[in-house]
C-alpha cells in the first residue's frame, strides 16, 4: 500500500548539509541578520561557496555580493532569506525557478501574529508546495550543523564561540530561545550538539521531518526537542517509532497542551483525562523521555551520553560513595524518584568484602570511606568493586558519588571513565565540589559529573520510566469497522447524546457483553421486565437531557419485589416531572453486585486520533482519578498491560500478574477499542462506566455516547 503523502517525510538534506549557500538581504550594517549569518559562516569555516544578494552589491565580510539571483555563478543548494516577511514568497518562487530547493526564512510576521500574517503564510505555503521548495521557518533563527560545519543562523548563542565541535546530540526546537539556551548549556558542560534546528512556524518542513532526519543520521545517537504543538500526529508517531526501532533515545519538552476531544460535560472522561494526558500517553507508549524544564532536559541528555545511550532495565540503583551520609541521602532520593537500592546478595558481599579497607562495609549504599582513595593498593581495587556491584541482578544502574576528594581526583576520574566504557549497565557520576578541571576531564570521555546526586538520580528515574514502554503489535481492523452505525444511531444534529438503551444496543451489535435490560414505557412493562431478572434490578430514568442520573435522582438500585419496582417507577417519573424533563422510558436492568468496577472510554483526539482511557469505575472514577490512556486500537495483551498498571488492579484478587490477554476485562477493552475506532464522528466520547469485572466475566452495566461536533 502506498504511503499517504501526509505521512511522507520531507527531504531536509539541503537544509542540514548544504554544499553552497546564498544569503539574501545581507549587509554590513550592525544588527543585520543576513550579515550576521555571513560572519558565522566565515568564522566557523563553512567549506563550500557562500554568496550574498543585496541591493547595493557591496561585499559583506569579504564575500562578493550580487544584486540579483540571476547573476550568481552557480545555483546554490541553500538560500538564507534575511528579508522582511512581505518579500519571502516572491523570493521562494524566484529561487525555485533558479533551481534552489531549500531555504531558511528568518522573518516573523506570519501566522504566529495573526491578522495579515495568516494570509502571508498561506501564500508562502502555496508557493513552496507548487514549486517543491522545502523551507525551514519562517520565524526561526536558523540551523547549525557542527559536523561540516554549516552555520546558516543568526543565533546570538554563537557569539564568543571560536570553533564548533560535533557531539552525538541533535535538537529541533519550536522556540529558538529555548533551543539555543539548551545548546549553550550543553556545550559549556562539555557535551556539544551535532545539529541544532530552530523550526519556527513549520510552514512546510515539520518537527516530525527534522526528527526523522536525525533518526536517519548515523552521527546522531540522542535526539532532543522542544514542542508547543503538533500538526500531524500520525507523522510524528511514525518518526518516534523509527527512532525507537533504531535504538535512539528521544527527550522532549512539551509546553502548552493537546486538547483532548473528550470535552463533553455529560461524560466522566473529560474530567479524568486531562488536556495534556493524551500527548503524555503517546510519548510513554513510544518510550520518549518527557521533561519539564531546560535543566531536566540537559540532565537527561548528558546522562544518556554518559551511559552510552543505555537505559536501565529495572529500578535498582547501586550507590558507591566515599562518605556514609551522602549514601544515606542518595538512598532517600532514589525512593522519591521511584527507584530502589536493593541490598547486596550474599554472593556480592562475599566478592566485595576482601576488596575493601577494614573500616568499610559491603552494603548498598557502599561507603568506601576516604581511606580507600588514599591507599594506592585499595584505590586500585575500586574498579573490581564496581564490577561486582554492577554484576548483581537487581542492580540496574551504578551511581558513583564523590565529595571533594581533591587529592586523588585524577585517579578517581580515571576509574570513572574506565567504568563508563567497561560496565554493561548504565553508569552515572555525581561529584559535589569537584576540583577544578575534573568535570572538564570527565567530559572529554563523555562522562558528566552531576554537581548534585539528586539531579543524577532524578535523571536515572526518567530513563527507567521510559524503558518501561511496552512493545505494541499492530492491530488489524476488525469486523466492527463495517458496523452499521447509521442504523443504530440515526441522530444527525451537530451535538447530541445517545442514551444508555441505544448505547447498549451499539455494544451488543459489536459483540460486547451488556447486562440484561429493557426500556419500559409503563409501570406494567417495568414489572414484567423485572420479573425475568431474579438477581434484582436497577431502574434508570432515560433522557438525553440528563447524563449523570444518580446525581439527578433518576436512579434506583437493588430492587427485588414488585412493590419496590412499582414505587421506584412512580418516584423516578415524579422526579423527572420536578426536573421538567421528559423521559424516553425507564431502563430496567439486571443487577450485577459482584466484581471490580472499571471505566473504559473512547474519544477522538484531534491530533492523535482515537484514544482509549481505562481506569477505576463507579464511585471511584472521580474520587481517585486512576486512569491510563492509550492509542486505539489495542490488542488484548496491551489491554491487559494497561489494566495491570491501574492502582485498583490489586482489588481483583486471585488473578496472576501480569494479567493474561485472555482475561475477560482485557478482551472487553480490546474489542471496545476496535468499536471506537470505527465510530463515524470527528468529536465524540463513548463511555462505559462501570464494567463489572470478575475472573469469569466482564459486563457493561452502563454506557453513554456524547457527540459534540458543533
Amino acid at each position: 500500500m502506498p504511503v499517504s503523502r501526509d505521512l511522507e517525510f520531507k527531504d531536509v538534506s539541503g537544509l542540514l548539509s548544504p554544499k553552497s549557500i546564498v544569503v539574501i538581504g545581507a549587509s554590513g550594517r550592525a544588527g543585520n541578520v543576513g550579515g550576521d549569518t555571513v560572519r558565522r559562516l566565515k568564522t566557523f569555516g563553512f567549506p563550500g561557496p557562500v554568496y550574498v544578494i543585496n541591493r547595493s552589491g557591496e561585499p559583506v565580510e569579504g564575500v562578493t555580493a550580487y544584486t540579483s539571483l540571476a547573476d550568481l555563478p552557480t545555483v546554490p543548494d541553500l538560500a538564507v532569506l534575511g528579508i522582511p516577511a512581505e518579500g519571502v514568497t516572491d523570493a521562494v518562487r524566484e529561487l525555485a525557478a533558479l533551481g534552489t530547493k531549500f531555504g531558511i526564512a528568518y522573518a516573523g510576521g506570519f501566522a504566529e501574529g495573526g491578522g495579515k500574517g495568516v494570509e502571508l503564510q498561506r501564500e508562502l505555503v502555496a508557493a513552496c508546495s507548487e514549486t517543491g521548495f522545502n523551507l525551514c521557518g519562517p520565524n526561526c533563527v536558523g540551523i547549525i550543523n557542527a559536523s561540516i560545519p554549516a552555520t546558516p543562523t543568526f543565533a546570538t548563542a554563537l557569539h564568543g564561540v571560536e570553533r564548533l565541535e560535533a557531539g552525538i546530540i541533535s535538537m529541533v526546537s519550536q522556540s529558538g530561545g529555548i533551543g539555543t539556551a539548551t545548546m549553550t548549556m550543553a556545550r559549556r558542560a562539555g557535551f556539544p550538539f551535532r545539529h541544532f534546528i530552530s523550526s519556527g512556524n513549520e510552514a512546510i518542513v515539520s518537527f516530525a521531518d527534522y526528527l526523522n532526519a536525525f533518526v536517519e543520521d548515523d552521527g546522531t545517537k540522542i535526539i532532543a526537542g522542544y514542542i508547543e504543538g503538533i500538526a500531524n500526529g500520525p507523522k510524528f508517531i511514525a518518526a518516534l517509532k523509527n527512532a525507537r526501532a533504531k535504538g535512539k533515545s528521544v527527550v522532549l519538552i512539551k509546553s502548552g497542551a493537546t486538547e483532548a476531544s473528550a470535552k463533553a460535560a455529560g461524560a466522566h472522561t473529560g474530567s479524568i483525562v486531562g488536556k495534556d494526558s493524551v500527548f503524555d500517553a503517546v510519548l510513554q507508549e513510544l518510550g520518549v523521555i518527557r521533561v519539564g524544564s531546560i535543566g531536566e532536559l540537559l540532565d537527561t541528555l548528558v546522562l544518556l551520553v554518559s551511559t552510552r545511550n543505555r537505559l536501565p532495565q529495572g529500578p535498582g540503583v547501586g550507590i558507591v560513595t566515599f562518605g556514609g551520609g551522602s549514601g544515606v541521602l542518595a538512598t532517600d532520593q532514589c525512593a522519591a524518584a521511584g527507584l530502589i537500592t536493593p541490598a547486596l546478595t550474599d554472593e556480592t558481599t562475599t566478592s566485595v568484602e576482601p576488596l575493601l579497607v577494614s573500616i568499610a562495609t559491603a552494603s548498598n549504599p557502599l561507603d568506601l570511606t576516604p581511606a580507600m582513595a588514599f591507599q594506592p593498593e585499595a584505590l586500585a581495587r575500586i574498579p573490581q568493586v564496581l564490577d561486582h556491584l554492577a554484576a548483581q541482578p537487581g542492580i540496574d544502574t551504578v551511581l558513583f558519588h564523590c565529595g571533594s576528594m581533591a587529592a586523588q581526583s585524577k585517579a578517581i576520574a580515571a576509574i570513572m571513565m574506565s567504568a563508563a566504557d567497561r560496565l554493561k549497565k548504565p553508569f552515572a557520576v555525581s561529584w559535589q565540589s569537584a576540583p577544578e578541571g575534573i568535570p572538564e576531564l570527565l567530559a572529554t570521555h563523555d562522562v558528566y559529573a552531576f554537581p548534585e546526586p539528586d539531579r543524577a538520580i532524578k535523571a536515572i528515574g526518567r530513563l527507567w520510566k521510559s524503558s518501561q514502554a511496552p512493545a505494541r503489535t499492530s492491530v488489524p481492523a476488525s469486523s466492527k469497522a463495517t458496523m452499521d452505525w447509521a442504523g443504530l444511531v440515526s441522530d444527525t444534529a451537530p451535538s447530541f447524546v445517545v442514551p444508555e438503551d441505544r448505547t447498549h444496543a451499539v455494544m451488543k451489535a459489536a459483540g460486547l457483553k451488556v447486562a440484561e435490560a429493557g426500556l419500559a414505557r409503563s409501570e406494567a412493562e417495568a414489572l414484567a421486565l423485572a420479573s425475568r431478572m431474579p438477581n434484582g434490578v436497577a431502574m434508570k430514568g432515560i433522557t438525553p437531557a440528563v447524563t449523570h442520573r444518580a446525581a439527578a435522582g433518576l436512579l434506583a438500585i437493588g430492587l427485588r419485589s414488585p412493590e419496590e419496582v412499582s414505587a421506584a417507577w412512580k418516584r423516578l417519573n415524579a422526579r423527572a416531572d420536578a426536573l421538567t424533563v421528559k423521559l424516553d422510558g425507564v431502563y430496567v436492568q439486571e443487577m450485577h453486585a459482584e466484581g471490580v468496577e472499571l471505566l473504559v472510554s473512547g474519544f477522538r483526539d484531534p491530533v492523535f486520533g482515537v484514544m482509549i482511557a481505562c481506569g477505576a469505575g463507579g464511585g471511584l472514577t472521580e474520587l481517585i482519578a486512576d486512569v491510563i490512556t492509550v492509542r486505539a486500537p489495542v490488542d488484548p495483551a496491551t489491554a491487559a498491560s494497561v489494566i495491570d498498571r491501574l492502582r485498583i488492579r490489586n482489588l481483583q484478587k486471585g488473578l496472576p500478574l501480569p494479567l493474561s490477554p485472555s482475561d475477560p476485562a482485557a478482551q472487553f477493552v480490546a474489542d471496545f477499542s476496535q468499536l471506537c475506532v470505527s465510530a463515524p464522528w470527528q468529536s465524540f466520547t463513548f463511555e462505559v462506566n462501570p464494567i463489572k469485572w470478575t475472573a469469569q466475566n466482564a459486563i457493561a452495566v452502563d454506557g453513554l455516547i456524547v457527540v459534540d461536533e458543533a
